[in-house]
């Protein structure tokens, strides 16, 4: 595992809230990342148009056909409200026919797109 990927998994063991996270990843240069559902698979790209790819710990789940926003939107809430763990959470996205999210750091309209076949949801993040 490279510096960079031991970095970022540091960040996510000690961030407690989304927002916490997002500070610290922006403070060590990252503008997006893309994490597919399916497989847990991250691509974060940095500054400079350099991008760091990263496997999951995870196990693999199977996304339904059909993207459901209110699924979606219950799953997100859930979360925040910290009643779900991470790995209950992308169960939940998966259920909702979520393939993958990107999220946006850089920029004023740091957000959240959740996207699936047939939709997608998109959520600014509380900054």
């Amino acid at each position: 595992m490279d510096e960079l990927q031991n970095k970022i998994k540091a960040i996510y063991q000690v961030s407690k809230t989304y927002p916490d996270l997002v500070h610290a990843l922006i403070r060590l240069g990252i503008q997006s990342y893309t994490v597919d559902v399916a497989t847990g698979i991250t691509l974060y790209r940095l500054e400079g148009g350099k991008s760091s790819l990263h496997s999951s710990e995870l196990a693999q789940r199977v996304v339904e056909a059909e993207f459901n926003k209110e699924l979606t939107v219950q799953a997100v809430k859930t979360t925040q409200q910290g009643k779900s763990t991470y790995p209950e959470f992308m169960n939940e996205i998966a259920k909702a026919g979520v393939r993958f999210y990107e999220a946006t750091l850089n920029g004023n309209q740091k957000r959240v797109t959740y996207i699936g076949s047939g939709g997608s949801y998109e959520e600014l993040i509380p900054f």
